[in-house]
């Protein structure tokens, strides 16, 4: 139970970090938007990242009870659920950034 937790939370803290470094890259490439525009790409964005952090450290939880049951050890299921599904947030919060991103030029250019 403590693997499958510990890989939970660690997945957690890492895509809340990686989401937090994403947020203020996204502020400076937004410069030239205004303020009003910009903001509904940056709520996109944050709704997009929380989705992505619980459902990785929730799949993190998951795999770590699977791997548990397949008769690994609870430390080397942890160790190999959380970079998994910290990689594969990562990789999709960049996607939400575009996303974000994608959101304000389409506010910008429509309304």
């Amino acid at each position: 139970m403590a693997a499958r937790i510990t890989a939970f939370l660690i997945t957690m803290i890492a895509g809340i970090a990686a989401g937090l470094v994403i947020f203020f890259f996204m502020l400076l490439a937004m410069n030239g938007f205004s303020e009003s525009d910009a903001m509904w790409g940056l709520a996109a964005y944050v709704l997009l990242a929380l989705m992505v952090v619980i459902l990785s450290s929730t799949g993190a939880l998951f795999l770590a009870r699977v791997l548990t049951k397949k008769q690994f050890s609870p430390v080397v299921s942890a160790l190999i659920a959380i970079p998994v599904f910290s990689i594969l947030s990562i990789g999709i919060e960049v996607v939400c950034s575009l996303i974000g991103v994608g959101v304000a030029e389409l506010v910008r250019v429509n309304f």
